[in-house]
């Protein structure tokens, strides 16, 4: 009887599931990056934008609600030499990393929104989930060579100068933003999206604490620790350890609705 009843709890369950309206969507957008490296640069917040692509799926569970999720990949990337700050230029940092994002979350329209033709075949709305996602800092040294930062351990992670573990390549997030998506016929609409992830790293450019005492460092590690022109001051902030760092992405999704049918519970589970 228990085992009757499970297997009419489950195919109720994928029925309601499979009852909705289904959207899988193709992201083209950029991928950009807010943290230590090159602030107080003209138009941070909206440059160093590098090309992104990606996947959602989408269950609308009402005109006004949906769950969605995604996987989406871009590029991340900032110079100290392009900040307005003379401090910042002559510290002289830079990094670029790649970025896997995998995100869920729920969308709220602000007008009863389906995509196929109606009176209302627009609308503005917000989104805020939950992001799991993978980073590699990296820069050039000397020879032009792009070296990975984390394992270098450039504050002196692991070492007698700092006691703390080198940072994890994969973090959580909380994405957050908001769009505009319209119907372009009863199959297809169009978004416009920009969603912001506040992340709980401040590592993504390899810069957060303070200059470490380069002896107790490798070679590579001490060069790619202070590059700058400046005079190394032990215990000087390298970064701002306060502030944990953000990147965003933004850009167009193009969403195909697909409408399953209900499933039906087989008549020998019926009581």
């Amino acid at each position: 009887m228990i085992k009757k009843h499970l297997m009419i709890l489950i195919f109720l369950i994928y029925g309601i599931s499979s009852a909705q309206k289904n959207e899988f969507g193709v992201f083209f957008g950029s991928s950009g990056y807010y943290g230590d490296i090159g602030k107080n640069q003209l138009g941070a917040i909206f440059g160093n934008q590098l090309p992104a692509i990606g996947f959602s799926h989408k269950i609308n569970f009402h005109d006004y609600l949906s769950f969605r999720s995604s996987i989406l990949y871009g590029r991340l990337k900032a110079n100290d030499v392009l900040s307005n700050d003379l401090n910042t230029q002559s510290r002289n940092l830079s990094f670029r990393s790649q970025i896997l994002d995998m995100s869920v979350g729920f969308e709220f329209n602000f007008k009863r929104f389906q995509i196929h033709k109606r009176k209302i075949i627009y609308s503005p709305y917000i989104f805020a989930g939950l992001s799991f996602f993978t980073f590699n800092p990296q820069a050039q040294n000397n020879l032009n060579q792009w070296v990975d930062l984390q394992n270098l351990g450039t504050e002196g992670q692991e070492t007698a100068a700092n006691s703390n573990k080198k940072y994890n390549l994969s973090r959580l997030a909380i994405p957050f933003g908001m769009g505009y998506k319209a119907n372009l016929n009863k199959k297809i609409a169009i978004s416009i999206e920009w969603i912001w992830r506040t992340t709980a790293t401040d590592y993504i450019d390899d810069v957060s604490g303070y200059y470490v005492n380069t002896e107790l460092l490798s070679d590579e590690a001490a060069e790619m620790a202070n590059p700058g022109t400046s005079n190394l001051i032990i215990g000087k902030r390298r970064g701002n350890p306060n502030n944990n760092d953000w990147y965003n992405f933004t850009g167009i999704t193009i969403s195909y609705k697909i409408k399953n049918r209900p499933v039906k519970c087989p008549k020998e589970l019926l009581p």
